[in-house]
């Protein structure tokens, strides 16, 4: 990282922190302004990190999309910048990111701990496929953690309830009917998004490793989280779930979205390490 992108990194995370404690604090004193504050850090915290995607993008000369470093740099970006929009456009959801900023600030740490300099783009990345199977990747990551924010945001309401304390909670929570009807279509376009997702990886690997599927931990991890995210929608629209329900399977859904991302970067072998990208292709000399 060169000195101005390392120095707005920091600051962003330094932000998401602020907003994280802030958010918490409003939830647990009640304080709408703490949760302005919140959304205000974060909004600032974005703004930083925009200024480190472009300081990555000058200094590689492309866009960051590959390498588990420019991966988290732009896909914290937009996992924040979705929560953000949904925060400002619904009254109340800014509480999601109890959930969703701690989230942002565990991916950004990791991001820091792969990060390596510069550089042009190597040839098992030279692929139309791969751009759009990141981009897909990252708008279905930051769809499914709101999401979860959300399901957080019912559960917490939920408990309230349950213990006779519903006056105790701040006025500014959105209701659970809001909640579901914010929640539904954000799974639909994330599991959309999902399947595109897949589709476009599977054809980049063919191109790369001569096979569309290979059972890698990746693919493996990626197809349960769609078809979680496929059985969260039947349990919703179908089998007629209740809220509650499905609040936690969306909590469940995320650890499977987790592991796609980051978790298999930490498995011994893997055609998808980033440090294994590359090895053993037998179709590289196919048109990309």
């Amino acid at each position: 990282m060169n000195a101005l992108e390392a120095t707005t990194f920091w600051i962003a995370i330094a932000l998401y922190a602020v907003g994280a404690v802030a958010i918490i604090a409003a939830l647990s004193f009640k304080k709408p302004a703490l949760q302005t504050a919140a959304l205000a850090a974060t909004g600032a915290g974005l703004a930083a990190h925009s200024v480190a995607i472009v300081a990555r993008w000058v200094a590689a000369g492309h866009f960051p999309y590959i390498e588990d470093y420019e991966n988290v740099l732009v896909g914290a970006f937009v996992m924040v910048l979705a929560y953000f929009v949904v925060a400002l456009r619904f009254r109340g959801t800014a509480l999601a990111g109890v959930l969703i900023l701690p989230v942002t600030l565990v991916t950004c740490g990791y991001g820091i701990t792969q990060a390596g300099p510069a550089g042009p783009v190597t040839p098992p990345y030279q692929s139309g496929w791969l751009v759009v199977h990141v981009t897909f990747a990252w708008i279905t990551y930051a769809a499914y953690s709101t999401v979860a924010g959300l399901a957080a945001v019912h559960l917490i309401r939920r408990r309230a309830e349950r213990r006779g304390q519903p006056d105790g909670l701040p006025p500014w929570l959105p209701s659970a009917e809001r909640i579901e009807e914010l929640t539904l279509p954000l799974v639909a376009f994330g599991f959309l998004n999902n399947a595109v997702m897949i589709a476009s990886g599977s054809i980049w690997a063919y191109r790369l490793w001569g096979s569309y599927w290979s059972w890698d931990p990746v693919e493996t991890w990626s197809l349960l989280t769609w078809l979680a995210y496929g059985f969260y929608l039947h349990a919703k629209v179908t089998l007629k779930w209740s809220a509650d329900r499905l609040a936690w399977l969306a909590l469940f859904c995320l650890f499977g979205v987790m592991m796609v991302f980051w978790g298999v970067q930490l498995v011994p072998t893997s055609y998808h390490l980033f440090r294994n990208i590359g090895s053993g292709m037998p179709r590289l000399s196919r048109p990309q």
